[in-house]
């Protein structure tokens, strides 16, 4: 059966699974000493590792750094038509979308992937009536190599691993074929698919070794009743009429081929047939190389000082306990003259018989002390704190050189700017995410169900409810995708009200300059824009225009001169 299998196209999608593995490869060990250091896991051996100690150096820098990278950055969707409720129903149901796929939480594990492997992934797709957004496992993704680093849809395929389903859930599902999952069946039952359960037993294994390492006892136990089959889907691009086309093949145990589809046909069409090209996954990392997909992450910055720390720790506890023991070497020749050395119970005022001169006959065993390490892992915990920037006052840790607050807020600022940096790749990442999620709403809008949204109106408390549908918000002419991180947007507002600052210096009479500077300082107080809309109004209704906070009868900014308006300073 496997001979008949091994199809001109299944052997394509062998060959294209192992190029991609051997290419991701050499990261993989790296992977997972950066992720068992972090969990204060250490493997035992017996040379540079003889104690299970562990110095939280990987996890004190990661934290440190996650701390200071900027929260999920903001998404906008403006109408090109100009229609603003559709607008609205739009942009809400964004949030709706990140809110049932937990999107905040998922940031986060966003960004420690990055950290870890220097590379994180997200898939999108339509489920159940659903948008699911997932961030998935980079151990679980093959690239081409020849790929262009920074553009995931130039690789020539892209394959998904490591999906494991029962033979009871490939009978269920009616994308496959089911006389291939019949032939599957009959597999198993031969003494080549008892072998071929086996590896992939082993395979499930090596996934799930990380937990195994954190002390997991059952991770591999099997589920009685069940045969676990491996799936592996291969997004592959063909030539089909002159031009290159996403196909999609669902493949099992690389012995079989149960689905092949374009993936335009799996997820719809757009007008400018999106989804031929490009994949429904995205991706990003912090140090992009035009020669490597797979780069370095910050944890590798950190593992090498990590596993010196440990080994000089793992001596030092060694020779602390050593030294205690209080080992002598003794001249055995007086064994011939009856004397045995014994272990004496210390007691007070003790004395211990010796034949002859004790500096003679007894040595203590010389184990020198190595507490002058700890100067060298002070030496390397900062070399690793300055190539990261998660320095010792970035974790709250007061240092002992005296130094003017003035240089300690520098040093502090420049620090976290180097972390924040990080923010232009994954708010560019964001963007990508945004139009794959307009484009899967193009493509199939009647495989998306209704919603019911809540949202306050205008002048009141009351809270009205609206169900939408994505015909509720489609336009002819589409929408701009607008992104930005939440550091940045504060910059560009104190900057901007600074510079009005400026201006209203010069024109203090000009009432319309006063509304905008208002409507400035409201944005800045990050008030939503109805809320800002209506204090506009109410102002407005009053019959006059909103006066500047210092102005006579409006109370004056904390903090700030009576002369001059400043921006307000951030908490």
């Amino acid at each position: 059966m496997a001979e008949e299998l091994k199809t001109p196209e299944l052997e394509m999608l062998i060959n294209n699974k192992t190029t991609g593995f051997k290419y991701r490869e050499r990261r993989e060990q790296h992977w997972r000493d950066n992720y068992e250091l972090y969990r204060d896991e250490v493997q035992v051996n017996r040379l540079t590792q003889r104690q299970s100690v562990n110095a939280p150096l990987m996890k004190t820098q990661l934290r440190t750094l996650l701390k200071d990278v900027d929260d999920m950055p903001v998404v906008v969707f403006e109408n090109l038509d100009n229609d603003k409720d559709k607008e609205i129903f739009l942009n809400e149901y964004w949030k709706l979308v990140l809110d049932e796929n937990n999107a905040e939480i998922q940031d986060i594990v966003d960004k420690k992937q990055d950290f870890f492997f220097g590379r994180t992934f997200d898939s999108w797709q339509i489920e159940d009536g659903k948008i699911v957004f997932d961030i998935e496992d980079p151990e679980d993704i093959l690239v081409d190599r020849f790929m262009n680093p920074y553009d995931i849809d130039s690789s020539r395929f892209l394959i998904h691993t490591h999906i494991f389903v029962t033979l009871g859930e490939l009978e269920r599902n009616k994308d496959y074929d089911q006389d291939k999952v019949n032939d599957l069946k009959r597999f198993y039952e031969t003494q080549l698919g008892v072998l071929k359960a086996k590896d992939n037993e082993n395979t499930l294994e090596r996934k799930n070794q990380k937990m195994a390492d954190l002390g997991v006892q059952d991770i591999n136990d099997p589920l009685l009743g069940e045969t676990y089959v491996e799936l592996t889907i291969h997004y592959v691009k063909r030539d089909v009429d002159g031009e290159d086309q996403i196909i999609v093949y669902v493949e099992a145990e690389n012995e079989v081929i149960l689905m092949k589809k374009p993936q335009e046909e799996i997820i719809g069409v757009t007008e400018d047939n999106f989804w031929r090209t490009h994949y429904r996954y995205n991706t990003w990392g912090d140090d992009v190389d035009k020669q490597d997909f797979w780069t370095d992450g910050i944890a590798d910055i950190i593992r090498v000082p990590n596993q010196i720390v440990n080994s000089w720790l793992s001596q030092l506890v060694e020779n602390r306990t050593m030294r205690n023991f209080g080992m002598h070497y003794y001249d055995s020749n007086l064994a011939e003259e009856g004397f045995t050395p014994s272990t004496f119970n210390p007691v007070p005022w003790g004395w211990y018989p010796i034949p002859g001169d004790p500096n003679k006959v007894l040595k203590k065993v010389d184990i020198p002390d190595l507490s002058g390490s700890l100067d060298e892992i002070e030496f390397l915990q900062g070399l690793t704190e300055k190539a990261t920037g998660a320095t010792a006052t970035q974790q709250g840790i007061q240092t002992e050189r005296q130094v003017t607050l003035g240089e300690v807020e520098l040093a502090q600022g420049e620090a976290k700017a180097r972390t924040q940096g990080i923010s232009k790749f994954y708010t560019k990442c964001w963007e990508q995410r945004a139009k794959k999620f307009l484009k899967l709403i193009e493509a199939a809008p009647e495989k998306i169900d209704a919603v019911t949204l809540y949202k306050k109106g205008r002048n009141t408390d009351d809270i009205h409810e609206r169900e939408v549908a994505p015909k509720d918000w489609m336009t002819e002419a589409g929408y701009r995708v607008k992104v930005w991180n939440q550091d940045e947007k504060k910059a560009n507002q104190e900057d901007s009200i600074n510079k009005l600052n400026a201006v209203f210096m010069m024109m203090q009479d000009n009432p319309k300059l006063k509304e905008v500077y208002n409507r400035k300082l409201l944005e800045f107080a990050d008030l939503e824009p109805d809320e800002i809309t209506d204090i506009m109004e109410f102002e407005k209704s009053k019959g006059m225009q909103p006066m500047m906070p210092g102005e006579e009868g409006t109370p004056q900014i904390p903090g700030q001169p009576q002369q001059q308006p400043q921006v307000p300073a951030r908490i």
